[in-house]
């Protein structure tokens, strides 16, 4: 099986052709853009390692694509949906009808003999 790694596309993003090597890729590619029917520029793509070549009749431009970034990532949702929970956290009571710290502590009791 021949892989075909290289595409040519002409100016309008059309796909013109495509080759296993990259020496048949770029030197169609030149012939290809120096006829007048050509609407250029050509642009040869390397797919597998993300590269793109600009081809005019007398030269040539390498652009490196940037590579993608992964910023994280989502977890896969649980088997089992957990219930909503009941709670209802108590509101704040308002400013100045309790002490900042209340007292829990059970008082002593003394009994007289």
């Amino acid at each position: 099986m021949m892989i075909r790694r290289f595409l040519v596309f002409d100016g309008d993003g059309e796909l013109v052709g495509t080759f296993a090597g990259w020496e048949d890729a770029h030197t169609w590619a030149h012939l290809r853009s120096a006829e007048s029917a050509t609407v250029g520029p050509i642009q040869v793509e390397d797919r597998a390692e993300r590269r793109t070549w600009t081809v005019s009749a007398d030269h040539c431009r390498l652009t490196v694509w940037r590579r993608q970034v992964e910023y994280g990532y989502c977890l896969p949702p649980s088997p089992a949906p957990v219930p909503p929970s009941t709670f209802v956290p108590p509101s704040a009571p308002p400013p100045g009808t309790v002490s900042p710290r209340p007292r829990n502590r059970l008082r002593r009791q003394v009994t007289a003999s």
